[in-house]
């Protein structure tokens, strides 16, 4: 069960990283969020069926970071960044992005009907069966090897991208502050470009992985939307080790709360285990608008400056 919240918990908490980048840029929450991560397992599950199914998990994580990475750069220049220059107001926006969703999601059915017939090959509720090797002696799920390595691996090259090169730290200023960035001669445009490229392909590499732990549907993109959200506000929208954090608090909270509330005497089908983020979403809006993370820094703060 812990490996299983690890590696459900480190996966989750790169969706609110990517979700946390789209939302800086644009203060306002991507409802198609979480399609990027089924777009990312059907380029894992395709490479897997066109291969007769050898083609490995892993081999697909480059391809799912790339084309996850571009259809939100394609939609953030085409659809949004138009929308956004019009000075529209958040709800308008907020529409504006619950449409958006509506039309990857149907693309994605239309997707899975065409290979669907071209294939002879189910491309609703599937799933590629996880393997186990030994490490120490131990057998132990690859799932959790891969999915810990890559959270690690990707997190140690994205502080090192945003505070060490130029282009990162342009990015950063680019997110942090707008206007001051435009005087100092960044093109902000481009590297808000670059923002939702990456959030895309962050979110799309998960895809693959995810493949081997829930079935993947073309509208299974909604329901890790409620994850992500609950991770996203937990942590601070506009908080990028926010996201992280809170994407880790939320994923194994949902692991170990489902497994003990499907024991008696709850006896509550593990199905619903999706309520507990919502819970956790709403229980954040109420009492701590801002997230856990912002309103702890704040009291520490308010402590520090007590003392003096």
């Amino acid at each position: 069960m812990l490996i299983g919240a690890a590696s459900y918990a480190s996966l989750l908490s790169l969706m609110a990283l990517g979700l946390t980048f789209t939302y800086i840029t644009m203060k306002v929450p991507n409802f198609a969020h979480g399609d990027f991560v089924a777009i990312g397992g059907y380029v894992a599950y395709t490479m897997y069926v066109l291969d007769n199914k050898n083609a490995h998990l892993f081999l697909s994580l480059p391809l799912a970071f790339i084309i996850t990475g571009l259809i939100s750069y394609v939609v953030y220049i085409s659809a949004l960044k138009p929308l956004s220059k019009r000075n529209l107001r958040i709800a308008d926006m907020m529409i504006a992005f619950l449409a958006l969703e509506i039309i990857i999601r149907s693309l994605i059915y239309i997707y899975t009907d065409v290979m669907r017939a071209a294939t002879g090959t189910y491309f609703t509720n599937v799933m590629i069966l996880d393997k186990n090797i030994s490490v120490l002696g131990y057998s132990v799920p690859l799932t959790f090897i891969s999915s810990i390595s890559i959270t690690i691996a990707l997190l140690a090259s994205l502080v090192f991208f945003l505070t060490k090169t130029k282009t990162g730290i342009a990015l950063r200023a680019s997110m942090e502050n707008p206007q001051l960035a435009s005087t100092l001669g960044i093109n902000v445009d481009k590297y808000y470009s670059l923002a939702w490229f990456l959030a895309g392909g962050i979110t799309g590499l998960t895809g693959p992985i995810m493949l081997s732990i829930f079935p993947l549907s073309p509208g299974v993109g909604w329901s890790y939307n409620v994850r992500i959200f609950a991770s996203s506000v937990l942590g601070g929208l506009d908080s990028l080790s926010g996201a992280v954090v809170g994407g880790l608090i939320v994923g194994i909270t949902e692991v170990i709360g489902s497994y003990f509330l499907s024991k008696p005497p709850f006896n509550i089908p593990s199905v619903y285990r999706v309520t507990i983020p919502f819970f956790i979403l709403i229980a954040t809006i109420l009492l701590m608008p801002r997230g856990a993370i912002t309103t702890i820094n704040q009291y520490m703060e308010k402590r520090r400056d007590e003392k003096k």
